[in-house]
């Protein structure tokens, strides 16, 4: 506060404040009282419910936004910057007074329980491995993430009891299926033959290894014989000889699970084409042919696209909550640029922002 004075003399410094004090009561008590409410509100921007924001909370919050615009969705880039950030502080401020109601509180505590539990999810005992692994996933300094901690907090707090859920329609989770397909995976159908040596020797893998590039150079030759050779005793894997080596529709992702190197086969093989020999995780010589690919049907992934659209909305019909309950908490507006700016007619204190 002193610092609004320089004084290096103690005694004048004193005498300055006697002097200001003195002259601050005399305006107040002689002032007209509209002159007295517009003097007792110089340099608040607004109020939202109990809470004022000034002109020192607009400075301090200028850095923070410029740091936390490309996070931020549905800004309104036809706004000045100045409007912008006054938004931005109003929101936060509605949530902070909405919190309060439902005695969501943030305390260092608090905040505390919440790094451990992160940490504890993660994996991580390091609390400077924990602050390099939030700045490499959330894109921010850590510095910045935490200060940003109590109001993801109560974010996620009001999201679970006041916030309404709105599932994605049917027709929302046919866009994304059909706008991605290629990022759902696929699915397989394909022919395999299995030639397993009789034991290690180099004599035994030679002539494996030859027979089943004998094979391979037939089937390339006739694709349509391949379901003969895999139903004959050329194929020394049974349950696949019984099938005449059909593998039914499998998901690439199960295929990878069960078999890394048949997965890899059959990814770099067309449809119709046949694979080059390769030994599979049982040691055994193969060759495959692929029957047929395609996109992972929707009924298998429903559910996931479901619950990632949710996501993806989350922030969306949060932002629009927050908007629809600047009518229940009681905003006035003393900054006349954002008043002009934003049509709010100059005799309405209290109204209902858009």
């Amino acid at each position: 506060m002193f610092g609004i004075f320089p004084c290096s003399n103690p005694f004048r410094l004193l005498s300055k404040l006697l002097v200001f004090a003195s002259a601050l009561f005399l305006g107040i008590i002689s002032a007209p009282r509209s002159v007295y409410s517009a003097e007792s509100i110089n340099r608040i921007i607004a109020t939202v419910g109990s809470q004022s924001i000034s002109e020192l909370d607009y400075d301090d919050a200028q850095d923070k936004y410029m740091k936390l615009s490309r996070f931020l969705k549905n800004e309104d880039t036809r706004k000045t910057l100045r409007s912008r950030i006054i938004d931005f502080l109003i929101d936060r401020a509605v949530v902070d007074s909405i919190s309060e109601e439902e005695s969501i509180q943030v305390n260092e505590k608090r905040l505390e329980s919440e790094i451990d539990k992160r940490m504890e999810m993660m994996g991580i005992s390091s609390r400077k491995q924990f602050e390099k692994a939030i700045e490499g996933s959330s894109g921010m300094t850590y510095d910045l993430w935490y200060s940003e901690l109590p109001y993801q907090i109560k974010r996620t707090q009001l999201m679970q009891y006041k916030v309404p859920n709105i599932p994605p329609t049917e027709k929302d989770i046919r866009a994304w299926y059909n706008q991605n397909r290629d990022k759902v995976g696929f699915e397989i159908q394909f022919r395999q033959i299995a030639i397993a040596p009789a034991n290690d020797s180099i004599s035994e893998e030679s002539r494996i290894h030859k027979e089943a590039a004998d094979i391979r150079k037939t089937v390339q030759a006739d694709p349509a014989s391949f379901s003969l050779v895999a139903g004959s005793p050329r194929n020394t894997d049974s349950t696949l000889r019984a099938r005449k080596g059909l593998i039914d529709w499998v998901s690439s992702f199960e295929l990878f699970k069960t078999s890394r190197s048949v997965a890899a086969a059959v990814s770099a093989v067309p449809v119709g084409g046949v694979s080059e020999v390769f030994r599979d995780e049982r040691k055994r010589y193969c060759v495959l042919k692929v029957e047929g690919k395609r996109p992972t049907p929707l009924e298998n992934v429903r559910q996931g696209i479901g619950n990632l659209l949710m996501r993806e909305k989350e922030e969306d019909n949060f932002q629009k909550w927050v908007k629809d309950q600047r009518s229940s908490v009681p905003i006035q507006i003393f900054d006349d640029a954002y008043k002009k700016e934003n049509k709010i007619p100059e005799h309405h204190e209290t109204f209902i922002l858009d």
